[in-house]
């Protein structure tokens, strides 16, 4: 019996640190990519249920079965971490091995590495760009206009390079970003403003240290 006690114990422990780890992740009150060390990549998708055609439940169900359909053909690259609806607003945080693995599973648009290699992947950093202000008084975050050289200049720079509208948040500290359909929230975060579905979206580059 004590045996029995203290493996329910241990279960409700271990419960209680998982939420915890992932608790600061769903507190984001808009769909966010994170892009984590090592090339992982988690992600929280935050959407308004309407209660007439979803039910959670299925809603949950059918994450479920998707995430097994692609392991199964993957391996275990992606998993969901946690699945919340409070007043109406589901929040689903997955985590992905890979930007590949979050670029096929959700049909996105989506590249992680340095400037060097995206350059060697196609992509051509053709667009406009804003370098942010140094992190002092009220110049914090903002954003002055630079040129494409100033941005391929250091070609060991950290690039994420995303087509969706959703906020995105590094691991370090964003030195450039594409002027379309952007708005700087912090040093780390950028949101993407764009309307339309994804697909739609304008191809958003952000370079970072």
């Amino acid at each position: 019996m004590k045996k029995i006690i203290c493996v329910g114990l241990m279960l409700i422990l271990c419960m209680s640190m998982l939420t915890g780890c992932s608790k600061a992740k769903t507190d984001v009150t808009e769909s966010t990519v994170f892009v984590e060390k090592k090339g992982q990549i988690v992600s929280v998708d935050v959407e308004e249920l309407d209660k007439e055609y979803y039910d959670a439940a299925e809603l949950e169900e059918y994450i479920t079965e998707h995430v097994a359909d692609y392991t199964t053909e993957n391996g275990e690259t992606v998993t969901k971490e946690n699945f919340l609806v409070e007043e109406g607003i589901a929040k689903l945080e997955m985590k992905y091995a890979s930007y590949e693995d979050y670029s096929n599973f959700n049909g996105i648009e989506f590249y992680e590495g340095t400037v060097l290699e995206a350059q060697a992947e196609g992509y051509d950093f053709d667009t406009e760009f804003y370098a942010l202000a140094e992190e002092s008084d009220e110049a914090a975050g903002t954003k002055q206009k630079a040129g494409k050289t100033d941005v391929l200049a250091d070609d060991e720079s950290k690039v994420v390079i995303i087509r969706a509208n959703v906020a995105v948040q590094v691991k370090g500290k964003i030195l450039y970003v594409s002027a379309e359909d952007t708005e700087v929230i912090d040093k780390k975060t950028v949101r993407i403003t764009g309307e339309g579905a994804n697909e739609e979206a304008a191809l958003t580059y952000i370079i970072y240290k």
